[in-house]
């Protein structure tokens, strides 16, 4: 009996304590919340720090990596109450927000880098522009898999249409943010190569130049 008592016991306490649909979202909310406050706090040192650009690469693309273990945690989850639901969604919608404001801060990044261009540097500009182009597919898939929980619980149907229209606002802009910011990193590291190329080219051109010059004086020399 007592064993039993101890079974039931940690059922309700797995129960109780499991991660609900809405502890999820608040949990990646409060993730994105800082590394936005990380890059808000550390922008001049970004914009000119190859360490802190590949630091801050790194912080997103393990933020990604959470969120592909989120997707796992409710894809077969579902709502208990409609509250719950409508604060979901509501995550939801900040969740997708907070997605541009990181698009936005890497796209300023990638406009400001002309005083820091080396290929690291704009490396790591490309790396974080593609892992949030993923970011942007992994809530659009969340984003799929809530509506349809909402929808399963009764939220009603005016609700749900907003959310998608949120959803695919924010998706569109967050893309074309991180096009942007990889676009201008594409043009800097061309511009960089053909500088690079034209400066390995240069000297040696001289140094023929110089060659030349000191044979001619003296072939002069020994004329005399």
């Amino acid at each position: 009996m007592k064993t039993k008592f101890i079974g039931i016991s940690l059922l309700l306490s797995s129960l109780l304590f499991a991660d609900t649909t809405t502890d999820i979202l608040s949990t990646a909310l409060a993730d994105a919340y800082d590394i936005h406050d990380y890059s808000k706090n550390k922008m001049e040192t970004l914009a000119n720090s190859d360490a802190a650009m590949a630091e801050y690469a790194q912080k997103v693309e393990s933020y990604e990596a959470k969120m592909q273990e989120y997707l796992t945690k409710i894809e077969n989850e579902t709502f208990t109450t409609k509250e719950d639901a409508q604060k979901a969604l509501d995550e939801l919608n900040e969740l997708s927000s907070q997605m541009v404001v990181l698009a936005k801060d890497v796209a300023y990044l990638a406009s400001h880098q002309a005083d820091n261009a080396n290929e690291n540097y704009n490396n790591s500009i490309e790396l974080t522009s593609k892992t949030i182009l993923r970011l942007s597919d992994d809530i659009g898939v969340m984003a799929d898999r809530i509506l349809l929980m909402a929808k399963e619980i009764g939220i009603m149907a005016d609700r749900i249409l907003e959310t998608q229209e949120i959803q695919s606002k924010n998706l569109a802009a967050t893309q074309q943010l991180a096009q942007y910011a990889m676009t201008l990193t594409d043009g800097q590291i061309n511009s960089t190569r053909s500088a690079m190329q034209s400066s390995s080219v240069t000297p040696s051109m001289n140094s023929m130049q110089l060659q030349n010059t000191q044979q001619f004086q003296q072939g002069s020399i020994s004329m005399h």
